[in-house]
């Protein structure tokens, strides 16, 4: 069972989601995209890629956030492999 709940600390913005043994903290965010992207996103939850738009956003983002993290450590290698620091 998957439970949605707000601490009365914390603004009405986040959310803590419980599934079993997992818990996470999600704070809701807005953000105006181009009605063309919201349709290709929308096409990818009806063949059954996503749930919901949530999840091909977060899905989305932890990639551009790998592929920035893996160029800052190609950035890193070779300044190694020349020398610099």
């Amino acid at each position: 069972m998957i439970l949605m709940t707000q601490r009365p600390e914390m603004s009405k913005s986040f959310y803590i989601t419980e599934r079993g043994d997992y818990t996470s903290i999600t704070k809701i965010v807005s953000v105006k995209l181009p009605v063309g992207l919201i349709d290709a996103l929308d096409e990818l939850i009806q063949r059954g890629y996503f749930q919901n738009r949530s999840d091909a956003i977060r899905e989305a983002i932890r990639k551009l956030l790998t592929n920035y993290r893996e160029l800052d450590s190609q950035k890193i290698s070779s300044g190694l492999m020349i020398g610099l620091r």
